[in-house]
């Protein structure tokens, strides 16, 4: 394509992102006049369409502009258009925020706001917590701009997400000085793969905020190691992140060091074998600044600041201990925990193919593209048109290959949970290779077909992988789960429930929630554990029967919709909730629409 003509369809393309702009901003302002009334099973569904056509129109305009062949002045366009990708991506995040949510996320989320106010309080001190980061910076952004402590904690889960969205495509752009290669990062970092709503959630979530700030130090990493300027600013810049990245969760630290490790291995041993010395790829490391202090700093950081903390020696222990025990006797918990949950899903006519294409298609995608990049730079050597492009793929390759085997630990041990929070990690190094992996092969087939051709077949790919990835980003019935909402006038219900309560009655409510809710609200620094959880053998024995003693059991809006929509009816019907209004031992006690309260006296 002629100079001439491109330079012909830039006001074109300004037309265009001007649209993209005030679409965008169109959606945010109706998702802003849209409040959420109450709570809500689904983001996806309970958002007005309006908002859903504002925020794909930005984004497949961000990419038709991104990807469209430009001439040397257009650098401009592009940017405005990754920057409207960006915005949207954002606003999608920020869809909680934006919709008045009083909070989002249950579970360790509600434990997370609980020591947050206690913080706040002055009754928790941060230094007791083992990862105090995502409550401390919360108890500050509400000090400083006077926001709630609720919608503080969103923001900061806003605040990661936008870091990891901005530091995926530096840190391609370290590698590969390509204005194609940084949008295609870009693109991939829309995707928000690390997010997967089995283990890692868009929600307060210490583990998470710290896997999506990995990107972070990433970009450190990459920019110290092949940078050939001064490296006083880029080992300070790596030493406070490395203090942050402790404080925001060391057991995270602990996996970025087996990274670390086996960059440090690669740099001590490769360039001394014979014959592999002597490849392109391991001469450019050898080349590169060694990582040795770096890494004896991040150890010295974590042994500092989880010495006061026996979390991990007995963590270590329990994992190594697993995983022998399963590879003597092959019995391992998460084989046990896969085969119960696809014999539920099997039970309402799911199968495990449909749910891992909606969890994990876009990262199967670029985990073949990962692997092609590897291949290809252990055989080959290639590509090649930038210097660091092989050396750096061998050293996120080892580091993959680290997190591979401690993902096989975790799934064979009694840690099964944590399997998916590496994965998380995973998918860190995944988007940035595959991203350059999908820029080789652009240029590549660039030069046998039109530049043109090939670049809408990537959008067309991007655009799909957006929209199936997107989809599962917050829990929902599409993934057979439900919203993390928390409503005002849910935390409000158990709230009342615990003041009116008898003292010496405890609760029961489904999944632990009264545990969770008694964290949020007395902002206790020790979890709470005193309450039961409801199963389906106290429904089918009948309330009073099954505990024996008295008990307030509290039934949410949430519980509800979650077990007669969501799971359709699986464990719980809607007849199983009526027959409690019915049971002659069981008194309502109060209700505020969405949470009900009743006394089981036996």
């Amino acid at each position: 394509m002629s100079s001439q003509s491109v330079s012909a369809d830039e006001p074109f393309r300004k037309l265009l992102l001007s649209f993209g702009f005030v679409a965008l901003a169109g959606g945010v302002l109706v998702a802003h006049r849209t409040p959420a009334t109450g709570y809500e099973l689904s983001i996806y569904t309970m958002t007005s369409p309006w908002i859903w056509a504002g925020l794909g129109t930005a984004l497949l305009v961000s990419l038709a502009v991104s990807f469209a062949p430009s001439g040397a002045d257009g650098w401009e366009s592009r940017s405005f258009a990754l920057v409207l990708g960006g915005l949207a991506i954002t606003a999608f995040a920020g869809l909680p925020i934006i919709r008045g949510y009083h909070f989002f996320g249950h579970h360790d989320a509600l434990t997370h706001l609980g020591w947050a106010q206690g913080i706040a309080d002055g009754t928790i001190s941060p230094f007791d917590l083992l990862y105090p980061g995502i409550h401390t910076l919360s108890v500050l952004i509400n000090s400083v701009t006077g926001i709630p402590l609720s919608s503080s904690m969103l923001l900061v889960v806003l605040l990661s997400t936008v870091a990891f969205v901005i530091f995926v495509p530096l840190s391609v752009g370290t590698v590969v000085p390509d204005q194609l290669a940084v949008t295609i990062a870009a693109f991939g970092a829309f995707l928000l793969l690390p997010v997967t709503t089995i283990s890692t959630f868009m929600q307060p979530h210490a583990m998470t905020q710290t896997i999506l700030l990995f990107a972070l130090f990433v970009y450190v990493l990459l920019k110290y190691l092949v940078s050939d300027g001064a490296s006083g600013g880029l080992a300070f810049v790596f030493a406070i992140v490395a203090a942050a990245a402790v404080v925001f969760h060391p057991q995270y630290v602990a996996h970025v060091l087996v990274v670390c490790l086996a960059i440090c291995g690669l740099q001590l041993v490769v360039p001394r074998i014979p014959f592999v010395s002597r490849t392109r790829p391991v001469r450019r490391i050898a080349g590169h600044r060694r990582l040795y202090g770096h890494t004896l700093l991040l150890v010295a950081v974590f042994l500092l600041w989880s010495a006061n903390h026996g979390f991990f020696s007995g963590f270590v222990d329990r994992a190594l201990t697993s995983a022998i025990e399963y590879i003597l006797t092959g019995s391992g918990e998460a084989g046990a925990s896969i085969s119960a949950q696809g014999g539920s899903l099997a039970a309402i006519g799911v199968s495990l193919t449909e749910i891992f294409v909606k969890l994990f298609f876009p990262h199967l995608v670029f985990a073949a593209l990962t692997g092609l990049l590897v291949l290809a730079v252990v055989l080959t050597g290639r590509p090649r048109r930038y210097r660091d492009v092989s050396a750096v793929t061998i050293y996120l390759a080892a580091g993959l290959c680290g997190l591979g085997l401690l993902f096989v630990v975790y799934f064979v041990s009694v840690t099964n949970e944590m399997y998916f929070r590496v994965f998380g990690l995973i998918a860190v190094f995944t988007v940035i290779l595959g991203s350059i992996a999908l820029h080789a092969g652009i240029l590549s087939l660039s030069e046998r077909l039109s530049t043109r051709s090939v670049r809408t077949i990537a959008v067309g790919l991007f655009a799909v992988l957006l929209v199936l990835s997107l989809a599962s980003v917050f829990a929902s019935p599409y993934v057979y789960s439900q919203s993390h909402h928390v409503s005002s006038a849910q935390m409000g219900g158990y709230e009342s429930a615990f003041d009116a309560a008898d003292p010496d009655v405890e609760f029961a409510g489904f999944g632990g929630a009264p545990n969770r809710y008694a964290d949020a609200i007395y902002a206790a620094e020790t979890r709470t554990g005193a309450h039961a959880t409801v199963t389906t053998d106290t429904f089918e024995s009948g309330p009073a029967e099954y505990y024996g003693t008295d008990r307030y059991l509290v039934i949410s809006e949430i519980d509800h919709q979650r077990e007669t929509v969501a799971y359709q009816g699986l464990h719980y019907s809607e007849s199983d909730f009526a027959s409690l209004d019915a049971d002659p031992n069981i008194d309502r006690v109060q209700s505020n629409g969405e949470v009900t309260t009743y006394r089981v006296r036996t």
